[in-house]
């Protein structure tokens, strides 16, 4: 039999699903954006004679920099895993026909590969634009050093190319793990069902291990010189959410017994199809709590911080709608390819007599589940972390007011549901029948 070629196999899988290959583009030009602004600031600030603002503005870029590689690697190797997933009867064909698992992982390397070559250029190309609008608000507030000038050149565009490179293969690394590894047969049988296999023990155990690295990190942190607390508190909120992202399918399965008598009641069968379908697809739905609960957990973190701090800082009020912009934006991706792929679902829905408005209604139960699992644990994460490190800050949680909380837990609410509810008017445009039999794309 003639050997198959991985160049030729991502060719094939990235046509036949290009909004699985479109959700990677777009986490990876987000990382290139921010790591170019971060890099070009740095720079930029290098060449300004030495003073307190130049090394305040040279540590930030650095920081900046830093967080994005770890926030990118997590995240893309989040949406990665979905994209392998939704291909899972694809890649149990090629095992069954006789693709070894390296040639899965090489097949998920190189559409990972081709996406971060296509992100680098659109992304250099929006991170020298934010790094301009980031340079002038910095000005306008007083906080650049003297002689310092914005130069976006060669080497943001290189260590955006190298974080791209890095990140891309971890995560094609972590979204092929499992495909690869799975035996033909059993990835046959798997296939048949769209939920997939049920979360493993290893993960549950990585997960556990995740939460207690997490709460010495956060014991350590609060031990540490006061004003190096501030600093860390972003890798430790990432640390939760590392154990969040590992633990989402159990989370996705406890919110959905937690809403499960809600909706019984009050939404009727729309109500009973979402609660069924949140547990048959807790593994999936794992992929969209995560970012809802980084979305939360930050702007929990970062809302607390500037309660207590008097007058904003503009770099803090910056980063904070950089960083849920990236968490937001992951998610909507990640709900948009959820929904995209249940068009047999739907179709079949129909076919037995289901109206478009009761569609409507199951994706908006199911979002609401999503929303609990997502909004509910980041805060919980934000909590965490706020709770022992903000009074060491100077900014208790207990200085953040009702409606910030409502706020926030109603913008993750409104996140899931739109991005959710987004692909339905092409999904319900299709004839049940058509639906049915055919793939989704």
């Amino acid at each position: 039999m003639r050997p198959l070629r991985s160049t030729g196999l991502a060719t094939a899988s990235v046509r036949a699903r290009p909004s699985a290959f479109a959700g990677t583009f777009a986490a990876l030009v987000f990382s290139a954006t921010v790591v170019t602004a971060c890099v070009s600031m740095t720079v930029s600030a290098s060449g300004a004679p030495k003073s307190p603002e130049q090394s305040d503005v040279s540590e930030m870029g650095v920081a900046f920099s830093l967080l994005t590689v770890y926030m990118s690697i997590f995240v893309i190797g989040q949406v990665m895993s979905l994209a392998v997933a939704q291909r899972h009867r694809e890649s149990a064909l090629l095992r069954a026909v006789g693709a070894g698992p390296w040639q899965i992982r090489r097949m998920v390397a190189t559409e990972a590969l081709w996406a971060a070559l296509l992100a680098l250029p659109v992304g250099y190309g929006l991170g020298a634009g934010l790094a301009r609008i980031w340079y002038d608000g910095m000005a306008g507030e007083g906080l650049l050093p003297d002689g310092m000038t914005l130069e976006v050149g060669l080497p943001p565009l290189f260590a955006a190319g190298g974080v791209l490179l890095v990140c891309s293969q971890l995560g094609g690394v972590v979204g092929a793990w499992r495909a690869s590894r799975t035996r033909p047969s059993a990835a046959l049988a798997d296939s048949a069902v769209q939920g997939g296999a049920r979360p493993g023990r290893l993960r549950g155990v990585a997960s556990l291990v995740f939460l207690v690295g997490a709460g010495a990190l956060t014991v350590a942190a609060g031990h540490a010189p006061e004003e190096d607390a501030a600093s860390v508190i972003p890798l430790v909120l990432l640390a939760h959410l590392v154990a969040i992202g590992l633990a989402g399918p159990w989370i996705g399965r406890l919110a959905t017994a937690l809403a499960a008598p809600l909706l019984h009641r009050v939404g009727g069968a729309a109500g009973e199809l979402a609660v069924a379908g949140c547990r048959a697809r807790a593994r999936r739905l794992s992929a969209a709590i995560t970012p809802v609960a980084l979305v939360t957990a930050f702007a929990v973190a970062k809302f607390v911080s500037l309660t207590g701090a008097g007058e904003p800082d503009w770099m803090e009020i910056f980063g904070t709608l950089l960083y849920a912009g990236f968490a937001a934006l992951v998610a909507a991706n990640t709900l948009v390819m959820l929904t995209l792929e249940r068009l047999r679902e739907f179709s079949l829905l129909r076919t037995v007599g289901a109206e478009k408005r009761q569609v409507v209604a199951v994706v908006l139960a199911e979002g609401a589940v999503i929303a609990l699992a997502g909004a509910g644990s980041g805060a919980l994460a934000g909590c965490a972390v706020m709770v022992p490190l903000g009074e060491k800050t100077g900014t208790p949680v207990s200085g953040l007011p009702a409606w910030v909380w409502a706020a926030t837990l109603l913008s993750g609410a409104v996140l899931v549901w739109a991005a959710s509810c987004a692909p339905l008017g092409r999904l319900l445009r299709v004839r049940p029948v058509e639906g049915v039999t055919r793939r989704s794309s």
